[in-house]
């Protein structure tokens, strides 16, 4: 009986064993895979990829070297700004309004020829400047000196009978002052006493005629010598030859052009100023006066020509320049602006208008200020008055002397420092370079595969991160 207690406790317990083997496997399994798979987890996670490792460590370094070229660039936009300057001034200043008008010259036209003839020889060409009296063209002259060799003869044929009938009245009259004294006697004859007289008032008409004709003479003759000193073309002012009509070997009659001469000393200044403008211009009243090109130059007013246009109601106004030789950027016929005064004089303190900008809606500039680290800009708000010319009226935020920033200013920041340069100097340049081998602004380089740091990644991968097959192109 207890054998067989024994034997059903033993089959009872391996039923329950059989029962809950699946639990108790479950359970083991767990215990048994759980702590397996963790610490492998852990590893995996602790343990770097290599590919994953390298491509941070060079990203870091990309960086690093991408803030270190960040850091160069902003101290390079904290160097000096090169900048031109001009000074607050405080004097006349009169509100103007501009005009438009042209350069003229007084002195110009066509040289045509004196006499006629064919055109032997033209001694200058377009361009050319000549003086007063230098010969330009010169003309065949044969037939003109034929001609005064004729008229020269005529001259002293006349002056022969001149001599003829001069002697012939001297006869006449001896004669009829001999029968005069004979008309008391019986040999005194009335009707050749009458022949006599006729005879001297005959030869005395033809003295005069003869007289006559040798002055006739003589003027052709003279003509003809003017027109032998005519067959030579000369420049009756200093000037440029500006264009040229005629060839050798032309024919020209009197008064064919030859040639057009400009003398480049006689400009002056045309404009049509409206009529309610004129008021401020009155004879030796100075203008400034703007070429399209070149320098600025004063003019003073010469003459308002007294007469209207009807359609634009202005009035024709000649300036006379005040330089004392025109450069090669001034010439006749060329576009200037001219700035009429409209209104009175009055003192006021004046700043250049490019010295203004705007910041935040406001006009502000920039003074120049020496402080112990050297030359800074400081931004001030001003309050602008009225326009004189290429200046405005400051009338608050400047005083005269103060020297303002004029070209440079648009990208100054308050404070900056700045180096002053005048008109002429060369400004270096500064900044980056695009260079191959060099970071641009941006730190990254152009080519497709390259880092910040400049260096091409891993075989497979870009400096970018991921492997090629993900970056797009």
């Amino acid at each position: 009986m207890k054998n067989r207690m024994i034997t059903f406790r033993r089959k009872f317990s391996a039923v329950k064993i059989l029962r809950n083997f699946g639990k108790i496997c479950t359970i083991v399994a767990v215990i048994t895979v759980l702590p397996l798979q963790s610490p492998m987890t852990n590893a995996h996670a602790q343990k770097p990829n290599k590919e994953t490792s390298s491509k941070s460590g060079d990203t870091k370094k990309g960086e690093e070297k991408a803030k270190k070229g960040n850091g160069k660039r902003k101290r390079g936009r904290r160097g000096p700004a090169t900048v031109f300057v001009d000074t607050v001034t405080k004097g006349t200043a009169v509100e103007t309004v501009q005009v438009y008008g042209r350069i003229l010259a007084r002195q110009t036209g066509v040289i045509a020829s004196r006499t006629r003839g064919a055109i032997n020889s033209v001694t200058v060409h377009v361009g050319d400047r000549v003086k007063k009296g230098d010969v330009i063209a010169t003309l065949v002259a044969n037939l003109l000196i034929a001609e005064r060799a004729l008229k020269a003869a005529e001259l002293k044929e006349f002056s022969a009978k001149i001599r003829t009938a001069d002697a012939q009245l001297r006869l006449s009259v001896q004669e009829l002052e001999r029968l005069e004294r004979l008309r008391k006697s019986a040999a005194f004859s009335v009707a050749r006493y009458q022949d006599k007289l006729r005879n001297v008032e005959r030869f005395r008409s033809g003295l005069a005629e003869a007289k006559a004709k040798q002055e006739q003479a003589r003027a052709e003759l003279k003509m003809a010598d003017i027109n032998l000193y005519n067959a030579q073309v000369l420049a009756p002012f200093d000037g440029v030859i500006t264009k040229r009509t005629v060839e050798s070997g032309n024919y020209v009659s009197i008064g064919s052009p030859v040639v057009t001469i400009l003398n480049e000393n006689s400009l002056e200044v045309e404009a049509e100023v409206p009529a309610n403008r004129l008021g401020g211009l009155t004879n030796g009243t100075e203008i400034d006066v703007k070429p399209e090109f070149g320098k600025s130059f004063k003019a003073s007013v010469r003459a308002v020509v007294p007469e209207e246009n009807a359609l634009s109601r202005t009035r024709a106004v000649r300036f006379t320049p005040k330089f004392a030789t025109p450069d090669n950027t001034i010439a006749a016929n060329q576009s200037v602006v001219l700035h009429i005064p409209s209104g009175a004089a009055k003192e006021a303190v004046t700043v250049h208008k490019d010295a203004i900008t705007q910041r935040r809606g406001k006009r502000v500039v920039f003074v120049v200020t020496k402080t112990d680290e050297g030359l800074r800009a400081y931004m001030r708000q001003v309050e602008l008055g009225d326009a004189f010319g290429l200046r405005f009226e400051v009338l608050k935020g400047l005083k005269p002397g103060d020297r303002v920033v004029i070209r440079g200013n648009e990208r100054l920041r308050p404070r900056q420092k700045i180096k002053i340069t005048k008109p002429g100097e060369r400004k270096g340049r500064g900044g980056w370079r695009g260079k191959r081998g060099r970071g641009n602004k941006s730190g990254w380089k152009s080519r497709k595969g390259r880092g910040k740091d400049g260096k091409r990644g891993p075989r497979g991968e870009s400096r970018r991160g991921g492997p090629k097959s993900s970056q797009k192109r």
